[in-house]
């Protein structure tokens, strides 16, 4: 035997939610969150290090290792 179909609130709670969605989505279609016209670029690039890190004396924390039996 079928469910009778929704009536009454739940009817319309669900034509409610499928509108808003809808909404939701043409106002996101219509001005995307990623617009591009925003960006601002840089007016200098950043100058790349040539220079190495210096090797650190010892492990911050410490280590030990298992041995081989």
């Amino acid at each position: 035997m079928a469910d009778p179909a929704a009536t009454g609130p739940a009817k319309w709670l669900w034509i409610v939610v499928i509108l808003l969605l809808l909404v939701v989505l043409g106002v996101w279609l219509m001005k995307p969150s990623g617009d591009g016209n925003d960006v601002v670029v840089a007016t200098q690039p950043a100058a790349q290090s040539t220079e190495w890190a210096e090797e650190p004396a010892a492990p911050k924390v410490p280590v030990e290792l298992p041995t081989s039996q």
